[in-house]
């Protein structure tokens, strides 16, 4: 009698590894999850190394086969096979880092990485929040910068160069009216350094949603401000690509209704009334949404 069959999923950030067991026969379900620290040891890739030992032994350990290797991870990757063509802030020195060929030196069995918000999206529309919409959707997430996907009728939009859905450079208002590149001003980084700029302090994004649940005008200002900012540029997108549904995720977007209420205005702020019809949603996939997404973006595409 063989071992119940099961993924290796990871995703991998600019401070931490986390990696899970997925079952085959129970892909929204984790097992052994774990982390290391992305730049304790050595280096990233001696990092991930680590992981994916770690992560072989649990599986040994549950009497579990891994049969493949799925990863999402920062950068602009060519998808499926796992290459890095360009770095950003993340990781530096990242491009150029052949995903494959370091899964493959740990266990030779079927592989697929890409883009850690491609993944997510892919795993969001097949088992989350997307799995019963159709047409066009695009998925941003909203954390230490912000990222986006394509799906059309289930399919992610892919490119030659890896990019499609790179979101990050598209330009907003922010909540004074300047044109702002939209990572600047609606991810957990953006929206951080503009209050701490412009009240003189050193609070990280928590401590000013506390002020902000307080009272506090600027706090309320920025935070809401930028948001509708965002949400018009994302309707004005909803229009151009004819968009069933735009899902948002994310920590910035796990707040809740101070992230969420200024985006859904800012987008019926500018989308066209033919597109008056657009679903603006969470995601739901949870805590492991990344790792789970992960999963299944091998599942479908590893080789």
């Amino acid at each position: 009698m063989t071992d119940p069959t099961c993924t290796l999923a990871l995703d991998i950030g600019a401070t931490k590894i986390a990696y899970a067991l997925v079952p085959d026969n129970a892909p929204t379900t984790t097992l052994s999850t774990g982390r290391l620290g992305t730049k304790e040891g050595d280096s990233p890739i001696e990092q991930i190394r680590l992981v994916l030992l770690a992560g072989l032994k649990a599986a040994e350990e549950h009497g579990l086969s891994v049969t493949r290797i799925g990863m999402g991870a920062p950068g602009v990757i060519l998808g499926p096979e796992g290459t890095i063509v360009y770095n950003g802030e993340t990781l530096t020195e990242w491009a150029g880092t052949d995903l494959r060929g370091l899964s493959r030196e740990v266990l030779n069995v079927p592989f697929a990485a890409h883009n850690d918000v491609r993944v997510w999206a892919y795993g969001e529309h097949h088992l989350g929040t997307g799995k019963d919409l159709t047409g066009r959707v695009l998925y941003v997430s909203l954390g230490t910068g912000v990222g986006g996907a394509i799906i059309e009728d289930g399919i992610m939009m892919s490119s030659p160069t890896g990019t499609a859905g790179e979101f990050a450079e598209v330009v907003c208002s922010d909540h004074a009216g300047l044109a702002v590149r939209c990572e600047n001003i609606a991810s957990g980084t953006g929206l951080t350094r503009y209050y701490n700029e412009a009240a003189a302090t050193q609070l990280d994004l928590p401590a000013i949603m506390e002020r902000f649940h307080q009272g506090d005008g600027l706090a309320q200002q920025i935070i809401t401000g930028n948001l509708r900012g965002f949400g018009q540029a994302l309707g004005a997108l909803v229009t151009v690509l004819n968009l069933s549904a735009v899902v948002v995720g994310g920590g910035v977007a796990g707040i809740g209704a101070p992230i969420m209420d200024p985006i859904t205005a800012g987008i019926f702020d500018r989308v066209l009334t033919p597109n008056k019809s657009v679903q603006v949603l969470s995601t739901s996939l949870g805590a492991q949404a990344a790792v789970i997404a992960a999963a299944k973006y091998a599942r479908d595409n590893a080789f």
